[in-house]
């Protein structure tokens, strides 16, 4: 019987080797809200990716550190690679300790073909609707609209029949090949994830049979080597998520309370520090004083040519895994069954809200409104070129659209785990089944651990996903 998280459920009791990992779910969801928030800052605040208006250093309270998190792409990005680094090497390394080898090794055999497909297959579906959406004119608004980000990514509806079909068929494998998807640009985070999870597998596959603290070392040694190779989203956050996965089984785990003055309180530091940093701009860091003084701050600690940008928000969101980590009350609270619900969502949440923005939300926002022709003049005075736009609505409009979007963008991602999620998870495990002749039962010392978890090592219905 598959067993459903919702808001209005209770978990069941999660673990990963043993341990208990719901708050990683519980991360994951409120990042994935977060990174809705980013696009939906970046087509309707653009100015929020700087720290203030204009060199003046004057703004909204919404520049300020902290109140500027919302508008934040990065860090949140950062959180699904580290929680993919952790989660995925959390197994692995148990058995490993554990003496059980020969299982480690067909657990990161099977996860490696089904990370593939569990990735791959709900990405093409996503792009066959959002092609479909263009083809039908579900964009029309979004290209026209004075949404700048909504209208450079909004695809325009192709002719005929034949240039669409290899239009698709392309940006299907654009995506993985380069990152390019003309039907979702923010598909371009995939190629680097799945590239992430590869990493995972084959740094365990070298060394599951070393001791863990020489793991550890490896560890350590890989992510300096992705500083140093200015690759602060992918390596920096996979390698670190691994060592973290090694170092939390040496932690002691305790449910009494730690009356620790200082264990108590360096979770708090940690946390603040990784938000404040998180909430480096993407734009003009020499607006103000607390941004340009971490931008020289980062030009003597980052590698020549480093995108500050990606390096500082990295850094924070793995302050913020840490303190999560060490501090049993932000656990409990991540691992509330509601923000388990969101985080098993996080995967199609971000599958679908970019086409839902540049479809649905567009129509909500500027269908209704008339558009404003511009055009422009040759030297002799006659007219050039002729465009409209749909000029922004007023503040009221999008108090009164936002929340139903929102309604709507988390009742599809519920809709998509019960149907689409089932089908991808199916059709995966076919795969499994021809590639690996039936055997689906491997990994654990009685070899008798199913291998249709969803995205990696763990079941959708321990609560914990590794998904997106």
């Amino acid at each position: 019987m598959r067993v459903r998280i919702t808001p209005w459920t209770a978990a069941a009791p999660p673990s990963a080797g043993g341990r208990d990992v719901k708050w990683a779910e519980g991360l994951r969801g409120i990042a994935s809200l977060l990174v809705v928030t980013s696009h939906l800052t970046r087509a309707f605040a653009p100015t929020l990716l700087a720290p203030a208006e204009d060199e003046s250093q004057l703004g909204s309270i919404f520049h300020l550190p902290f109140l500027r998190l919302p508008a934040q792409g990065p860090p949140w990005v950062a959180l699904f690679f580290l929680l993919t680094g952790y989660v995925n090497a959390m197994k692995p390394m148990k058995q490993a300790r554990n003496g059980s080898i020969g299982p480690a090794l067909a657990g990161l055999s099977s996860s490696t073909l089904r990370r593939t497909g569990r990735l791959v297959l709900p990405t093409t579906v996503a792009t066959l609707a959002s092609w479909f959406i263009a083809q039908m004119g579900g964009y029309r608004i979004g290209k026209t609209c004075d949404a700048a980000w909504i209208r450079d990514t909004s695809p325009i509806r192709l002719p005929g029949i034949i240039w669409p079909i290899q239009s698709l068929v392309n940006n299907c494998f654009t995506t993985w090949s380069s990152g390019s998807n003309v039907y979702d640009p923010i598909q371009w985070t995939l190629p680097f994830l799945l590239k992430g999870s590869m990493l995972v597998y084959l740094t365990l596959l070298a060394t599951v049979r070393t001791q863990a603290r020489y793991r550890m070392l490896v560890f350590v040694g890989l992510y300096f080597f992705s500083w140093a190779g200015r690759d602060p989203m992918t390596g920096m956050n996979i390698y670190l998520g691994a060592l973290l996965a090694e170092l939390s089984t040496d932690i002691t785990s305790s449910t009494k309370p730690n009356h620790n003055p200082v264990s108590r309180l360096l979770p708090c530091i940690l946390l603040v520090i990784g938000l404040h940093l998180s909430g480096y701009p993407e734009k003009n860091p020499e607006w103000t004083s607390w941004s340009e003084n971490l931008a020289r701050i980062g030009h003597w600690i980052f590698p020549r040519g480093a995108e500050y940008w990606r390096f500082w928000p990295t850094i924070g969101a793995q302050l913020v895994t840490v303190a999560v980590l060490l501090s049993p009350a932000f656990q409990k609270f991540l691992s509330l069954p509601s923000l388990i619900w969101l985080g098993s969502l996080s995967f199609p949440l971000y599958l679908i809200h970019g086409p839902l923005i540049r479809s649905f939300l567009s129509w909500m926002l500027f269908g209704w409104r008339r558009p404003v022709y511009y055009y422009t003049k040759k030297s002799d005075g006659s007219v050039d070129q002729t465009w409209e736009r749909i000029p922004f609505p007023d503040n009221w409009v999008f108090a009164l659209v936002l929340p139903i979007f929102f309604i709507i963008l988390l009742s599809l991602a519920h809709l998509w785990n019960i149907i689409i999620d089932p089908w991808c998870a199916w059709a995966t495990r076919r795969v499994e089944e021809v590639m690996y002749g039936n055997e689906l039962y491997l990994g654990d010392k009685d070899g008798r651990t199913r291998s249709n978890s969803v995205l990696g090592e763990h079941s959708r219905n321990s609560g914990v996903a590794n998904t997106v």
